[in-house]
């Protein structure tokens, strides 16, 4: 019998859930997208307020990332010697940005692909999970 990690589930389905896009002049989600959303983050987090998932400690190259889930939204920040992105969704702004600007679906989908590492290799053990409740 195959043993089921709930916490990947519940990932895969928020990125599903984020992949709605919906036209200029930004990448927005339709109301109901918005509302499943914070429905599955909610869930995901459960009693916890934000779950916050990097490879700071153990980068594989030149860079990290910085992943905070919270009930407030989600904040993915990407750090290279070259260059700073900070990718951000506030759930009642509904609205993506990149470095405090609003992003299209280019941007977007640079977002998503990154999202997706990190989905795929989350039980890899490569990442810290700090749980963060106040």
């Amino acid at each position: 019998m195959q043993s089921v990690n709930l916490n990947q589930l519940q990932i895969n389905e928020l990125k599903q859930t984020i992949s709605t896009l919906s036209g200029p002049p930004g990448v927005v989600l339709s109301e109901e997208d918005n509302k499943i959303l914070i429905s599955k983050v909610t869930s995901f987090l459960g009693d916890l307020n934000g779950v916050i998932i990097t490879d700071r400690k153990k980068p594989l190259g030149d860079g990290y990332f910085v992943l905070d889930i919270s009930k407030k939204g989600l904040r993915l920040l990407k750090s290279k010697s070259v260059a700073r992105f900070e990718y951000l969704y506030i759930f009642n702004q509904n609205e993506f940005r990149l470095n405090g600007k609003k992003i299209d679906a280019s941007f977007f989908e640079q977002f998503m692909v990154f999202f997706d590492y990190i989905v795929q290799h989350l039980n890899t053990g490569r990442f810290e999970i700090v749980e963060v409740d106040s």
